[in-house]
């Protein structure tokens, strides 16, 4: 909790910063938008990208150098919004220089460096969030609500894809391993495995196994080194004995150009949300069950709104909780991401007790 928390209804007002200002613009437009907050300076190694972002944003404090705004006092918050292998680096010098940190999915490149961004923020005491933003979305806050309620009875299935027909990133640091850990899989894959954790109330997972394939390299992106996935299926079973399927592409003989669904099943229901798009339809939410002997299908619309990630992450700052989009649920994702590739790897389902005993990913598959 920050220090001398005002005590007051008054909401403890907090400055924020972007690092990278590609997505890192939806940062800045979420933060000013939140309530006792203002974006107040951005930060690139492009000068003339980070300045064009500052003046849309009417921001007069520009950094080129990470370590620059580490050492701004006025600045309370940093949105790491760089490369994947650049998150881990730049968010533990965030949090030792005193600032809280909201960190781009993935976590990081791994389960190693995901571990050693929470320890550094229990150390230090700065809050840190994963910026899961799908999961903050009105329908998908329904779909919980359905399932926390027990509407659904027990969740024993859960199901998830994203498929694109073509749409693999054209830049080196989606499809180069050592830049991004990995390719479909943890670029889309990470947000439709939130989501359906989060749906199911994240039950501890006892095993996974998978299969990774790049298949569209040559032929979509021919001017460039990729050696990361561009379709993955992934299947998990958890110590309740519920289980789970996903299906992510970048690329794939799919029928839909931009295709994702997000499904439970349950004993006393189930629900689908499905999207054509990468918004829109045509199934926002849909919830199945059965009443006196026969079918219900009841669609739901105009759910209430959720907070931004930013804005409920500035709120877990001045409550000293933990935010919505967790480190620790940004961890989880993590280590099913580590242990998917390994078992693609070795053929193997991977058991995760055994994988991640030694507190490392690098233990051997089951």
């Amino acid at each position: 909790m920050l220090a001398g928390m005002q005590e007051s209804s008054e909401k403890l007002h907090l400055r924020a910063a972007v690092i990278g200002v590609g997505i890192g613009q939806a940062h800045l437009s979420a933060f000013q938008d939140a309530e006792a907050c203002d974006a107040v300076a951005v930060c690139d190694l492009d000068r003339d990208k980070a300045q064009k972002a500052a003046d849309n944003f009417g921001i007069s404090r520009v950094y080129t150098d990470a370590q620059h705004l580490f050492e701004d006092a006025d600045v309370d918050v940093i949105s790491v919004c760089t490369p994947n292998a650049t998150h881990m680096p730049l968010s533990i010098a965030a949090m030792k220089a005193g600032k809280h940190v909201l960190c781009e999915k993935p976590m990081a490149m791994n389960t190693a460096e995901a571990t050693s961004m929470i320890d550094v923020s229990k150390e230090t005491g700065k809050t840190l969030g994963i910026h899961f933003n799908h999961r903050m979305n009105p329908f998908v806050a329904a779909m919980h609500r359905y399932a926390v309620a027990g509407d659904l009875g027990e969740l024993y299935f859960g199901r998830t894809l994203w498929h694109r027909r073509r749409g693999i990133p054209a830049r080196p640091g989606f499809v180069s391993k050592k830049l991004a850990g990995g390719g479909a899989m943890i670029d889309l894959g990470v947000h439709q495995l939130d989501q359906l954790l989060h749906v199911m109330g994240h039950p501890k997972i006892k095993s996974l196994s998978s299969q990774i394939y790049t298949k569209f390299a040559k032929v979509d992106v021919p001017e460039l080194e990729m050696d990361v996935d561009d379709f993955s299926v992934a299947f998990v079973r958890f110590e309740n004995g519920a289980s789970a399927e996903m299906e992510i592409s970048w690329a794939s003989h799919h029928h839909i150009p931009e295709h994702r669904v997000l499904q439970v099943y349950g004993t006393d229901g189930g629900a689908r949300r499905e999207l054509h798009g990468y918004q829109g339809g045509p199934n926002d939410l849909t919830v199945y069950s059965r009443r006196h002997g026969g079918f219900q299908d009841s669609v739901i619309s105009n759910p209430p709104a959720v907070p931004t990630v930013q804005s409920d992450f500035l709120d877990a700052i001045r409550e000293g909780r933990d935010p919505i989009c967790s480190a620790e649920h940004g961890l989880v994702t993590m280590q099913i991401l580590d242990a998917l590739y390994a078992s693609s790897d070795t053929g193997k389902e991977v058991v995760f007790d055994e994988f991640f005993a030694s507190g490392s990913s690098e233990a051997s598959a089951a």
